[in-house]
């Protein structure tokens, strides 16, 4: 079956026992991990990838994670390395009666225990994953403090950084002792036609590209990472798997941004969370700030829309200080955003199939969702039309 596994996993929390089922989905399957909910029950977890996640065409670098409430996309490279594990779908039944994390690589998932993890933020539980299992590359999808306490306003993150979860997905983490997500793909896809399906999408990115202006990063995609302040900042721009038109900047604040080499332990931080830019603007918080204020919550686990919310409504000049504060309460604040790339296009139903289908809502909001192009290209890589 071209750019899928066919293997969908379960693990039971509760018990830590793994099973796996076959998949036959080849065709466009968003609907795929609602399915799965009413048949394992709709208080586990599904992550997945989508059907062209993997494949030549631009920005087909998504998964996602689906509770009873809501989806969100998982992003930068971790849905490609996901689905390179060897399934295409994970369930998540029950709660583990200690903390630890799942570790997914080789077609192999297993709970890993690590009773040390509530006093771990996200960052550290990360870099500890990584260095047990050894291996710099694992994609970690971490919660921190905020998710343990089952905060409304927890939040997931991705290899340290935020953006993805503006709706509490971290504290559905928390409640079943579920420190982290870790996954290692080492796993190979196949497409029916290799040469026409790399023709086919440099033809498409090349056509993107005639439209699009010279890429300067999340300035491509936001206004307020235009200013001086934020500009100054820059030291890199960064592209999820497969994308030719980076919305991600990385920003030092302690230490030379023109710096190549990596002088202080935590430097800075990726920035691609536009409503946080947006409320950390409102609320007054210069670029620098902004981003050290970014760093805190991703670290703690804590959506910082919220949060800088929450800090807005108690003091009329909020800063790192007092935010710092914040967060060390766990406060109960609810979620005061709706997503992050949910807003990328006015029709919730074209987000949807971005998500389905394995591709970045916000780049192809950016260059125009053209299903057709998008079926020529995919039609290579199958075998067959898409559907």
């Amino acid at each position: 079956m071209n750019l899928r596994n066919g293997k969908i996993g379960i693990i039971d929390l509760s018990t830590g026992e793994s099973s796996e089922e076959d998949f036959a989905g080849d065709v466009l399957t968003e609907g795929v991990p609602r399915e799965l909910l009413e048949k394992h029950g709709p208080d586990s977890i599904v992550l997945g990838t989508g059907l062209l996640t993997g494949s030549l065409i631009p920005a087909s670098c998504v998964g996602t994670l689906t509770t009873g409430r809501h989806t969100m996309p998982i992003l930068g490279h971790a849905g490609i390395e996901l689905k390179l594990t060897g399934f295409d779908f994970l369930v998540l039944k029950g709660k583990a009666s200690n903390w630890g994390y799942i570790w997914i690589r080789d077609g192999i998932m297993e709970f890993v225990e690590m009773p040390e993890s509530p006093q771990l933020n996200s960052w550290q539980r990360t870099e500890k994953i990584r260095s047990d299992q050894g291996d710099s590359k694992i994609q970690v999808l971490s919660g921190g403090p905020w998710c343990d306490a089952g905060s409304p306003a927890a939040q997931l993150v991705v290899d340290h950084w935020g953006g993805e979860d503006k709706v509490g997905m971290g504290a559905e983490f928390g409640k079943r002792n579920l420190a982290a997500v870790a996954f290692r793909g080492m796993g190979e896809l196949e497409v029916a036609d290799p040469e026409a399906h790399f023709e086919k999408s440099v033809a498409l990115m090349r056509g993107h590209l005639s439209r699009l202006a010279l890429n300067k990063g999340l300035q491509s995609y936001y206004e307020g990472a235009a200013v001086d302040d934020f500009v100054s900042l820059a030291h890199r721009y960064i592209g999820c798997y497969g994308c030719p038109y980076p919305c991600r900047s990385y920003l030092k604040t302690e230490e030379d941004p023109k710096e190549m080499r990596l002088m202080h332990k935590e430097p800075g931080y990726l920035h691609y969370d536009i409503p946080a830019l947006e409320m950390a603007t409102k609320v007054g918080l210069s670029p620098r700030d902004a981003t050290r204020v970014l760093v805190r919550c991703a670290r703690a686990g804590a959506e910082p829309v919220a949060v800088m919310a929450a800090a807005l409504a108690s003091s009329a000049h909020p800063d790192v200080v007092s935010i710092d504060a914040l967060l060390a309460r766990h406060d109960d604040i609810r979620p005061a955003s709706k997503g992050n790339f949910e807003l990328s296009f006015p029709a919730l139903k074209d987000y949807e199939t971005c998500l389905g289908l394995g591709l970045c809502p916000r780049y192809w909001a950016k260059v125009g969702f053209d299903i057709g192009a998008i079926s020529s290209c995919a039609e290579s890589a199958l075998g067959h039309k898409l559907m």
